[in-house]
């Protein structure tokens, strides 16, 4: 998304209102798992404070991956609040600009890092498709309950709990 702000880089604390959507290339695959798929929408503010530029508003998107749990697709909105400071640079000044500052050239600022950056970062880490989703056995497939899947008598035991199982298996020898 390219937005000309040739009107509000002229005139200090003027702003500009900014109602955009569209497809990022950058987000067709987050983190391996998860991709946007649809137009992401920006509705905000562009303020000029002082030759710089604060961009202030919310994207929203709609995103599809599977369930932690049980592997089942499912889809979720997003929406990520944007609070940004923009820095402009020459060509010849961009490599003087802190690597965590987001820049732009001219009268252009084009959005398409911005939004995939904090929509990114805003991702949740675990997706569940809902509050009674089981856990699926990797071995049989059927639904882990407090009992068991009913596969086998012996469920494997996570290596990180061996020792808590250790301990419970010693009390109950008592």
């Amino acid at each position: 998304m390219k937005i000309d702000i040739s009107d509000v880089k002229i005139i200090p604390g003027s702003e500009l209102v900014i109602d955009e959507s569209g497809i990022i290339p950058d987000l067709e695959n987050i983190f391996g798992a998860i991709s946007i798929t649809g137009p992401v929408a920006f509705k905000g503010i562009l303020s000029n404070i002082n030759e710089l530029m604060s961009l202030k508003g919310e994207a929203t998107c709609i995103y599809k991956t599977q369930c932690d749990y049980c592997t089942e697709p499912i889809t979720r909105e997003l929406r990520v609040a944007i609070d940004e400071v923009l820095v402009e640079t020459d060509e010849g000044n961009a490599e003087m600009t802190e690597s965590d500052e987001y820049t732009y050239q001219g009268n252009w600022i084009i959005l398409d890092k911005i939004l995939s950056d904090n929509i990114a970062l805003s991702m949740p880490m675990r997706h569940r498709c809902g509050q009674d989703c089981k856990i699926i056995c990797p071995e049989c497939g059927e639904p882990v309950t407090g009992m068991g899947c009913g596969c086998s008598d012996k469920q494997p035991v996570d290596p990180r709990l061996a020792a808590l199982k250790k301990l419970i298996d010693n009390q109950n020898a008592d």
